[in-house]
């Protein structure tokens, strides 16, 4: 028996070089994962979800590291592709409406390290900032044209200052 494949990185390209080449078309199940992730009107693939897929995609236990978001995309046509290539410590992770050869790069990043976590103190770290409404934020999210789904309503209590926010977020039933 075998475990279904992770739903951004749903298959493995040979390649002619060292590096890894992941491709996810984005339907089924990948699309279940996103579809209520919509920005004024249109249903964009998650920034947290480019950080998933490098970290499906990366060596087992790897931490990502300065990763940068380049820009969104905008979920529209039945033949996109989501692709992530890891090679020598790197990561980018690209779409395109058919051929890769014409890839937009969406995120890139390093990954480092073993990838274990660090024990962090979550009231010295509130303490400084001042407590948020949750549901005024989303009503604040949804007047900006940051329709999220049930789905992505997982901020259960937000605390925020002048350049910090942190939040303590609900667990998701499914493994998506």
């Amino acid at each position: 028996w075998r475990d279904p494949p992770h739903p951004f990185v749903q298959q493995c390209l040979p390649t002619a070089v060292a590096f890894k080449l992941f491709h996810s078309a984005a339907q089924g199940a990948l699309l279940a994962v996103f579809a209520h992730h919509v920005v004024q009107g249109r249903v964009i693939f998650p920034g947290a979800g480019y950080l998933e897929l490098a970290r499906a995609a990366a060596p087992v236990h790897a931490a990502l590291r300065g990763v940068f978001v380049l820009q969104p995309r905008a979920v529209e046509s039945q033949g996109l592709l989501i692709e992530c290539a890891v090679d020598d410590g790197r990561f980018e992770v690209r779409s395109a409406d058919g051929a890769m050869a014409d890839a937009t790069v969406h995120c890139a990043g390093a990954t480092a390290g073993s990838g274990e976590w660090q024990r962090i103190s979550h009231a010295a770290l509130r303490a400084p900032l001042c407590a948020v409404d949750v549901k005024a934020l989303y009503g604040g999210f949804d007047a900006a044209g940051l329709q999220y789904g049930p789905a992505y309503r997982t901020l259960v209590q937000a605390w925020g200052g002048a350049s910090t926010a942190t939040a303590r977020l609900r667990a998701r039933a499914a493994p998506e």
